[in-house]
């Protein structure tokens, strides 16, 4: 009777067998880490673009406004900040990736219900095209935002009330004054 061939109390074939076992085990794997990588990068956007709304919106509600042409202004100048400090927040930025029709600075009022005077709020808008940089994850995700752009769609928004004490009452009417 012919002996087997052991190693260390294992048959010569084991190793072998080890080594297919990883490569079926790797590919699943493999693609969960990708997956989580892709997320992290988009995560990370994410809280970026909320960061630089959240101080657009703070520079916008220090801006004096009180009729249509002061809100328009101001809405110009807080969309031009807006996108002055983007490069700051989010890494890797892309100027091109920043989908512009989406992308809006208004000044709204709300009744508070009282008959003083109507708060202003400062509503500011944006829409990023995040890349997709995870080749199959990329092909899973690239549809979920309703667009095959081989990106992922960020919009963030946020609203924060104009604080200006020396404003008493915004007079625009109920139609948002957005940027032109």
């Amino acid at each position: 009777m012919r002996k087997l061939s052991t190693t260390g109390g294992r048959r010569a074939g084991a190793a072998g067998q080890a080594i297919a076992e990883f490569a079926i085990a790797a590919i699943p794997m493999l693609l969960l880490l990708l997956g989580i990588l892709q997320f992290a990068l988009i995560y990370n956007s994410q809280v970026g673009l909320t960061n630089a709304i959240r101080d657009a919106a703070r520079y916008g509600s220090s801006i004096a406004v009180t009729d249509v042409a002061t809100a328009t202004t101001a809405a110009n100048s807080t969309r031009t900040f807006l996108l002055g400090e983007l490069p700051k927040y989010v890494s890797p930025y892309d100027a091109t990736k920043v989908v512009t029709s989406a992308t809006q600075v208004c000044y709204v009022q709300h009744s508070d219900g009282t008959t003083s005077g109507q708060p202003a709020f400062v509503r500011v808008t944006l829409a990023y095209a995040h890349p997709l940089f995870v080749p199959i994850i990329s092909f899973i995700l690239d549809g979920f935002d309703g667009v095959s752009d081989s990106a992922y769609r960020i919009t963030v928004t946020t609203e924060l009330v104009d604080d200006n004490p020396t404003q008493e009452t915004l007079i625009v009417g109920t139609t948002p004054v957005c940027n032109s």
